[in-house]
């Protein structure tokens, strides 16, 4: 078979694109389009899915979704159904808590609406740790747990200071 300037190495014909009409030069023998471009407008044949989900790594349903616009924007399922439920965006310090704490449990039942610090302090709590311990101390000893904290810092910063002037 001839190429375009009449050498005889070619083994596949030029094709048509099956979006622009060009007349192109296959890279393999199923290619049908001459660009992606071309191949993207007619998405290979496929209608463009409005949502698609997924389990990320995890736990959590993740998706993208299509916006009227033709953007896309990824997001994660119990944010996008409470964001539907509420009427509005979640805020910035709004998370959202899974009460019974299957990460994948989306039901509207099983979700709600709490501040970044207070679901902090709930996850934290119910959190087993696998590394050191978690001590259980009395409000006062923990108080004077920090005063020697601080002392001890003010010591080391007086040190420095009194090396730094002499």
């Amino acid at each position: 078979m001839k190429d375009t300037i009449g050498r005889e190495n070619r083994k596949l014909e030029d094709k048509k694109c099956k979006a622009c009409c060009n007349v192109f030069r296959p890279l393999r023998s199923t290619s049908r389009f001459c660009s992606r471009p071309c191949m993207w407008s007619k998405n290979e044949g496929r209608p463009q899915k409005a949502e698609s989900w997924w389990k990320n790594s995890k736990g959590y349903i993740e998706g993208k979704i299509r916006l009227g616009d033709g953007t896309q924007i990824r997001i994660k399922q119990h944010r996008f159904i409470v964001e539907g439920i509420l009427g509005r965006p979640l805020l910035k310090s709004e998370d959202v808590h899974h009460k019974n704490g299957i990460k994948s449990d989306n039901r509207p039942e099983n979700l709600e609406v709490i501040m970044h610090g207070d679901h902090s302090k709930l996850s934290n709590s119910q959190r087993k740790y696998n590394r050191g311990y978690k001590l259980n101390l009395t409000p006062e000893a923990r108080k004077a747990r920090s005063l020697r904290a601080i002392a001890s810092g003010l010591g080391r910063l007086a040190k420095a200071i009194g090396k730094g002037e002499a």
